[in-house]
């Protein structure tokens, strides 16, 4: 009887699910592997939806919980997090045993259980490295998780070569393209009459996807500017996505609260939509605003517009249909006037910035045949 190669897939929020969601379906119905699944980070705390629930409705059972708690939003309660994640991290590895970790993005919470990782020798494949957004503490914890990682999968041959950049063995590096723009082509398409219905919308609306700037003082300028411009726009339902567990979001979520006590008739907010409503959000949404990956990937996947402020995505390359805007109220009044007034055609694929994933059997195939041998005893490979 052959051996199956154990992969346990690590997430830690809606948003890294979203993409990882038909990998794990696919790793579950593979006869070479037996999948486990690890929920830590933003999916065990209530104030977010306690969104590791939305794993398991979706037919997965979660092997392990990397306990973490958040008591207030600031740097130290993300360091206490980071902290309750090492202090966690080695025993569940230690228990599971997996032959290989899979780790998708940027994110603090799961910087932790890359290093514990690391420093158990077990073997990290890492999803879509090599991105850039300078404008968010992210960029270096992605670049980190990089450099602890052995086997990459990155969105484009721009990204490739980044990894290449950072001294990564380019046999170890493969081109899949995107796993979330392959997720949002096989997504349910949801009728609008019923998310209208759902989400108790009143007319033509858009979706608001706002985080936390983290690495500037820019974000109490952004959050004035766009709720200012909101509160003007009379004939338009806003539809406020819960942002992310970032320092700075509790101001983000007064000025929603404030918004909604004052325009309850023409605003909705929601704390998590799962995978296949947020997707059909986007999709019938007049405009995407904000300064989530959402504007970047899935919005223009979709051939849904988006306008993207502040400088949080910076140096994430844009498909046509996206747009970008400073922090000044002028700007994004001016901005998303003009939006609102324009038709936008569909995008062809070959428009997009962020291409569909060629293949899961291909990403499946190296999961399970590459030899893991010394893998973890790799040379900086100086890039030419």
């Amino acid at each position: 009887m052959m051996n199956k190669r154990k992969i346990c897939v690590v997430s830690s929020s809606r948003a890294d699910y979203n993409h990882l969601f038909l990998l794990m379906q696919a790793l579950k119905q593979s006869k070479e592997v037996e999948l486990k699944i690890i929920a830590t980070g933003m999916h065990l705390l209530r104030k977010f939806g306690s969104t590791y629930k939305e794993i398991m409705n979706d037919g997965f059972h979660i092997d392990a919980f990397i306990e973490n708690q958040c008591s207030k939003n600031t740097s130290n309660a993300s360091l206490q997090i980071i902290s309750d994640q090492f202090k966690n991290a080695g025993k569940v590895l230690d228990k599971m045993k997996p032959d290989i970790i899979i780790i998708l993005g940027d994110r603090y919470d799961i910087l932790p259980i890359v290093l514990c990782c690391h420093i158990k020798n077990i073997p990290i494949a890492h999803f879509h490295g090599g991105e850039i957004t300078h404008g968010a503490i992210d960029d270096a914890i992605r670049h980190s998780i990089t450099k602890l990682s052995d086997i990459h999968f990155v969105a484009s041959t721009v990204f490739k070569k980044r990894v290449q950049q950072l001294g990564e063995n380019p046999k170890n590096i493969y081109n899949v393209g995107s796993l979330g723009v392959l997720a949002i082509k096989s997504t349910k398409i949801i009728a609008k009459k019923s998310i209208l219905q759902k989400y108790k919308i009143t007319a033509r609306y858009i979706l608001v996807a706002l985080h936390p700037e983290t690495i500037n003082a820019d974000n109490d300028l952004i959050i004035k500017s766009l709720f200012d411009v909101l509160k003007q726009q009379k004939n338009i339902h806003v539809v406020f996505s819960a942002p992310n567990s970032d320092p700075g979001n509790e101001k983000i979520l007064y000025n929603i609260d404030e918004f909604r006590n004052l325009y309850a008739d023409r605003s909705s907010f929601i704390v998590s939509a799962g995978r296949e409503d947020f997707i059909n959000l986007i999709r019938h949404a007049e405009l995407v605003v904000g300064n989530s990956s959402s504007c970047i990937v899935e919005a223009p996947a979709i051939g849904t517009a988006s306008l993207v402020i502040g400088k949080r995505q910076s140096g994430r390359p844009l498909a046509s249909s996206v747009s970008k805007v400073g922090f000044s109220y002028r700007a994004i009044n001016n901005k998303l006037k003009k939006l609102l007034n324009q038709k936008h055609k569909l995008n062809s694929n070959n428009e997009l910035a962020y291409k569909s994933s060629s293949s899961l059997s291909k990403i499946i195939k190296i999961l399970t045949t590459l030899s893991l041998d010394n893998i973890k005893l790799k040379k900086f490979i100086d890039y030419k």
